[in-house]
């Protein structure tokens, strides 16, 4: 017997595995390894992927049989298969979980429920339920309740029965075209005609010059410079024929550049570009880790490795860590590439992934560039993998399947021997211990690219000097305002960081204390003027701005704290001729606008870009001069033990925005902890100094790299069952572990209640466990049968964070 390995397109812990289906007798010579299926499984069916084909002499049970496929090509190639099974299994997540990570969104299942008649009806009921037809969709909303239940009547008497439609998405979009409908004769004869309308004379001398064209209706009137009424009516009278067209959504192609050539390396960027070139050219499997100062010319590198990788044949990925990072980088290197180049990020459409996704899957792209998820990419031979930003938090996803772009990276480099490059001012610790031990390949950049570019000039402020002379809660100090006026006044621009989106932090009355909380995360509100509302960041959740406070009634209602909001209109106070651009989650949701802030900023229109992290990291004007962090404190205080790296790695890739065309650029750090080390090593740009301070303190507390980390969680909606669980959970995994291994809690997480969910946690620090694997896969899936339905369990690898 021919059989399948299918998983189904079902994330529970029941259906984590392959169920075996046999092959009709019509499918029986086609090839199903990697492709979509619809298959029965219990009373219902279901979407499955094909992750396996082999011969069977004979089965202990009836097998039930493969309904059909849903696609004509596989959607998943050996490689990817090969991936899947791998990272399920190194991340503790669900296959199918996995499988719909690395797919656009397109090829997400939707499943329409229908009845269907299979006993005899009367006329009257087939009339009122089916419409005179044998099937039906069904929508339970459209009935009443006399209704459910007489249908529920007729399934329990087996004269109905319930139905399930694999609906498929993915389909490509199309669009109307016009084209000649005339043979050359009778377009000869019209036109010798007289009486025509001088539009429809244009038409049809166009047409006589473009019978085999197809025009889009708007493009067609354009050209013609008629109105698209004179089109239809030529359609009308069959001089032109109307059809849809597959079209392709491509972003890339919709961006309009210059074509660039490659520039002379300085010895800094030739010495790396040798010695990654020669493991390119060797095609041998090499990861490297580049440390380039800010503003050292790392792209310039990347895209050279990326020319040597084409000229070998062969294709390349290029992470970027957000889309704020993606419009600079993907025109740069369009302009060196053309073309050949594919975009994936979640600022997409599903439209517009779907069809990137299949030009690569076609073999049209060479590059693939993008964030996390790009990663994915169905590219084949690939020679170069590189992830810019590495130490870059964005590359892990937090939710299921909770996969870091680096490993999945490891991974495919190795199956097709190519090279990784992570590149990076401030490497991640973990990375830098690698290569220390030799598991990377440590390359430099100490130098600024630009002929004469220094490093900029930081000086830090110390604020509480600042408050004391003000008396008042002010977020510019003399030093850094003096600076921006400076700066306009030369005609420079300056990038604000603070890292806080919305006006104020949080709401007070003055009166009792009372600060809003949300009703579904216990967690501060975050203060809206734009939206005059009080909303949270976490689930969304938004109210109105309260006028008196509900616990003492009083009108002493105080806006504490500044977010990016609230510092653009102080700042357009200060200094009422300043054009400022904010750039922030709240300013960048509607489709291109970032790309607008960015290009109009480039084009000087804006003295100023204030705004979050997104303002940190890859982006290069010439004419910025002056970088200001209004309070570098936001993230030292954070329950994480990467605290102090994230704040030296923000501060020291901000401050790298400036001066990087070889104008002498300068940084201002206001702080309330200007004695703090992470700070200080950011001022000097100290990256050596502040990885021996950081790695002792980590070695001290028996944290990474010294030590594995891996967080064990629990969430419910009940705070003393989720309590409870995770107690369990110790118990269960207690005895297990090796004697080395510490285990740090059970204690509630940093943030304790989300979207009315509680949150528990146990944190494993580990060097070498041969029991930990076994443990957590027991834990995953004997131990996780004994919970309530409602109480969920996660294990986390590697975390990035603990909030």
């Amino acid at each position: 017997m021919k059989t399948v390995s299918v998983i189904v397109d079902l994330p529970t812990k029941q259906t984590n595995q392959p169920f075996t289906y046999l092959i009709p007798q019509d499918l029986i010579d086609f090839d199903l390894l990697g492709h979509r299926v619809r298959v029965p499984f219990g009373k219902r069916d279901l979407m499955g992927f094909v992750v396996a084909v082999q011969d069977i002499s004979h089965s202990d049970f009836e097998l039930k049989e493969v309904q059909s496929i849903i696609d004509e090509k596989p959607l998943l190639n050996k490689e990817m298969l090969a991936l899947s099974d791998w990272l399920a299994r190194y991340v503790f997540s669900y296959r199918i979980q996995v499988i719909q990570a690395m797919l656009p969104n397109a090829f997400k299942a939707k499943y329409l429920k229908g009845l269907k008649i299979v006993g005899q009806l009367s006329d009257d009921i087939k009339k009122q339920f089916f419409l005179d037809k044998d099937e039906i969709n069904f929508l339970p909303e459209q009935y009443d309740s006399r209704q459910l239940q007489l249908l529920n009547q007729l399934i329990s008497q087996g004269k109905v029965v319930q139905t399930t439609t694999i609906a498929k998405k993915n389909r490509a979009k199309t669009v109307k075209v016009l084209s000649n409908a005339l043979s050359e004769q009778q377009l000869t004869d019209l036109l010798n005609e007289k009486g025509h309308r001088e539009a429809q004379k244009k038409i049809l001398a166009f047409l006589q010059q473009h019978t085999d064209d197809h025009f889009q209706t708007k493009e067609l009137a354009e050209i013609l410079d008629i109105s698209p009424a004179s089109l239809t009516t030529a359609e009308k009278k069959g001089w032109l024929t109307a059809k849809q067209m597959p079209v392709t959504r491509n972003p890339v192609h919709a961006i309009s550049v210059a074509k660039s050539q490659a520039i002379a390396l300085n010895p800094d960027q030739e010495k790396v570009f040798q010695q990654v070139a020669q493991a390119i050219d060797n095609q041998k499997q090499e990861t490297f880790l580049l440390e380039g100062i800010t503003g050292s010319g790392k792209t310039e590198v990347y895209l050279q490795l990326i020319e040597r990788t084409i000229a070998q044949g062969r294709n390349a990925i290029l992470l970027v860590p957000e889309i704020a990072l993606t419009p600079q980088m993907i025109r740069r290197v369009k302009a060196r590439f053309s073309d050949a180049v594919a975009l994936i990020h979640s600022g997409l459409s599903d439209g517009q992934r779907l069809d990137q996704w299949e030009e690569i899957r076609q073999g049209q792209i060479k590059i693939v560039i993008g964030t996390r998820s790009a990663i994915f990419a169905p590219l084949d031979n690939i020679g170069l993998i590189i992830i810019d930003e590495e130490h870059e938090s964005n590359y892990k996803q937090e939710d299921n399947p909770r996969y870091h772009a680096r490993d999945v990276a490891l991974w495919r480099a190795r199956f097709h021997g190519a090279v990784t490059l992570l590149g990076s001012a401030t490497p991640s610790l973990e990375s830098r211990a690698r290569a220390q031990r030799g598991l990377f390949t440590l390359l430099r950049m100490d130098h600024r690219a630009v002929s004469g570019a220094m490093l900029p000039t930081v000086s830090i402020v110390d604020m509480r000097e600042v408050w004391q002379k003000e008396h008042a809660d002010s977020d510019f100090s003399p030093d850094l305002l003096d600076a921006v006026k400076q700066r306009i006044a030369a005609q420079e621009q300056t990038i604000l960081l603070l890292n806080r989106r919305g006006y104020s932090s949080f709401v007070m009355c003055r009166n009792c204390g009372y600060v809003p909380h949300c009703p579904n995360c216990n967690l501060s509100l975050t203060l809206h003027m734009d939206s005059h509302a009080l909303k949270c960041h976490y689930c969304g959740y938004e109210t109105a701005i309260p006028t008196k406070c509900p616990v003492c009634g009083s009108s002493q209602i105080r806006y504490v704290g500044s977010g990016t909001e609230k510092i653009e209109a102080k700042l357009q106070a200060l200094i009422p001729n300043v054009r400022i651009a904010r750039l922030d989650q709240d300013t960048t949701r509607k489709k291109g606008s970032l790309e607008k802030i960015l290009r109009d900023f480039g084009q000087q229109k804006y003295d100023v870009l204030l705004g979050t992290q997104m303002v940190a990291k890859g982006l290069d004007f010439p004419e910025v001069t002056l970088v200001g962090v209004l309070n570098a404190d936001t993230g030292l205080n954070l329950p994480d033990y990467r605290s102090g790296e994230k704040t030296f790695d923000l501060l020291t890739q901000v401050a790298g925005r400036s001066g990087r065309s070889g104008k002498k650029g300068d940084v201002i750090i206001q702080t309330f902890n200007p004695d703090n080390y992470a700070i200080q090593y950011a001022a000097k740009q100290d990256y050596e100094g502040f990885y021996r301070k950081e790695m002792s303190l980590r070695h001290l507390a028996d944290y990474s790299p010294y030590f594995y980390t891996l967080q064990i969680a629990v969430d419910g909606p009940d705070q003393f069952m989720a309590s409870q669980a995770i107690d369990a959970v110790a118990d269960f995994i207690k005895g297990r572990l090796a004697q080395q291994t510490i285990m740090l809690g059970p204690t509630p997480k940093a943030i304790a209640k989300l979207r009315n969910r509680y949150y528990f946690q146990i944190i494993l620090k580990y060097k070498k466990d041969d029991n930990l694997e076994g443990t957590l896969r027991d834990l995953q899936s004997v131990f996780s049968e004994r919970l309530p339905h409602d109480i969920y369990l996660s294990i986390d690898r590697d975390p990035v964070s603990f909030i």
